[in-house]
């Protein structure tokens, strides 16, 4: 099924095995002025995903072969790949929400749902997926392309988790200022962390690979939050 909707409307890829379903989402998605695409699998999403820039996607997690979740860990492995994500799903369990959400899911609605509700969620997801359209995020020798979701230092392309990723352009965005707490975990959990040291670990993480890159450090600001800073090793508090 090709897109056919307006070039200017938001780009949306389906990902549904249920061929009723699928038609159905394309269909009211086109009248809505989205221009929307269907993968009918999980290899063919990432297919799809590799071929053409969506603004955000529509996730079935019970799919043949490479089920949603699959899909959801193949994109945190290549930034590049990664789109916002609405998973649209039969499985009503916390434990599958949570684990959704752990693997960057934005958005997370349970069947039977409402069409309108869908496109509703969409438009946000997908105002946020054509972020790139401001530009990219310039840091010393790091850039982020917000479009590509992609990393490089000093000219290098620099790898990374997807939850790396975000953490990374939270801490852009405020240009070497005070990232707060409270602005980090909304930007890598929506709905909320797993744990209270979610958020630690995560700049931990990240940290650690900035150093072993000989990029700039992430310095804390005890009980406030976090700055990136020019240098690496700036000499500041860590935690």
């Amino acid at each position: 099924m090709a897109t056919t909707g307006s070039a200017a409307g938001p780009r949306i890829l389906i990902v549904e095995d249920d061929p009723t379903l699928a038609e159905n989402l394309y269909g009211y998605l086109e009248r809505q002025g989205m221009a929307p695409d269907v993968a009918y699998d999980g290899h063919g999403a990432l297919t799809l995903l590799r071929e053409s820039p969506f603004d955000a996607m529509v996730l079935d997690l019970g799919l043949p072969g490479l089920d949603g979740l699959g899909v959801l860990r193949a994109m945190g492995r290549d930034p590049a790949l990664w789109r916002p994500v609405l998973v649209l799903t039969a499985r009503e369990r916390l434990e599958d929400k949570l684990l959704a959400f752990e693997l960057g899911a934005e958005d997370y609605l349970v069947k039977p749902f409402s069409l309108a509700e869908v496109v509703a969620r969409l438009r946000v997801l997908a105002r946020r997926g054509r972020g790139g359209e401001a530009g990219p995020l310039v840091h010393g020798d790091l850039r982020y392309d917000p479009h590509a979701q992609t990393v490089t230092l000093a000219g290098r392309p620099l790898v990374l988790p997807r939850k790396s990723v975000l953490l990374l352009a939270a801490l852009m965005q405020s240009a070497g200022g005070l990232a707060t707490h409270a602005r980090l975990t909304a930007a890598l959990w929506p709905d909320g962390p797993p744990s209270d040291r979610a958020l630690h670990d995560q700049v931990h993480l990240l940290r650690r690979r900035l150093r072993a890159e000989r990029g700039p450090d992430i310095v804390a600001d005890p009980g406030r939050g976090w700055r990136i800073s020019q240098d690496a090793g700036d000499g500041a508090s860590h935690r």
